[in-house]
């Protein structure tokens, strides 16, 4: 081998060693730059679907919370002309006296075969359903299952006989000898004692 091939040779391999070199050093340094930049980058986009999967379930709640605290529009309806008529058949037509709240939302009387009844729908201040009813005759008319004696309970400083019925609760007084009866789904209960409050007031 002449001196110029082995001349040649340790040059190709010296390129070789330098070309190797040179590509660890590229290799290492685009690793320390992936390290470097890629994680950041990671990091603030994880960031931001860790935001996004919290804050729209938060948002939802917030949401709903604020659906069901908001004031619910309710039909109030004039009650005037069946209280009216129900005064010129010879009913007491009891008004309770309740707070703005308080909304009169259904009226109904009924009269015939002897028994004069009136009935009201309350929509409580706590969002219930409630019905006042007065009749001339037995709390039966109103609901059959009034039966017996009931459980005493004082409101407003009158006497009411509670009974539970399959829906919900219901309070009868007698009342300028007219029979009262208020009446309360379960959710309604509680607001039973300010409701008798009210009709013992306007009595």
């Amino acid at each position: 081998m002449s001196s110029e091939e082995v001349k040649t040779g340790v040059e190709t391999r010296a390129d070789a060693d330098t070309a190797q070199a040179d590509g660890r050093s590229a290799a290492e340094a685009n690793v320390e730059a992936a390290k470097s930049a890629r994680p950041r980058h990671r990091r603030m986009r994880d960031m931001a679907l860790s935001m996004a999967v919290l804050l729209v379930p938060l948002g939802l709640v917030y949401w709903g919370w604020g659906w069901l605290a908001e004031d619910r529009q309710v039909s109030v309806v004039d009650t005037g002309e069946n209280y009216a008529a129900a005064a010129s058949l010879g009913l007491p037509a009891i008004e309770p006296e309740l707070s703005e709240d308080w909304k009169p939302i259904s009226t109904h009387l009924a009269a015939g075969e002897g028994v004069t009844t009136l009935r009201t729908g309350w929509y409580s201040p706590d969002g219930n359903g409630l019905q006042m009813s007065e009749t001339d005759g037995a709390a039966t008319e109103v609901d059959e299952g009034l039966t017996g004696a009931g459980t005493p309970v004082e409101a407003g400083g009158i006497e009411w006989a509670a009974y539970e019925l399959d829906s919900g609760e219901a309070w009868v007084a007698e009342i300028d000898g007219t029979t009262i009866v208020l009446s309360a789904e379960p959710d309604g209960i509680p607001d039973l004692e300010e409701l008798a409050e009210g009709v013992a007031a306007a009595a």
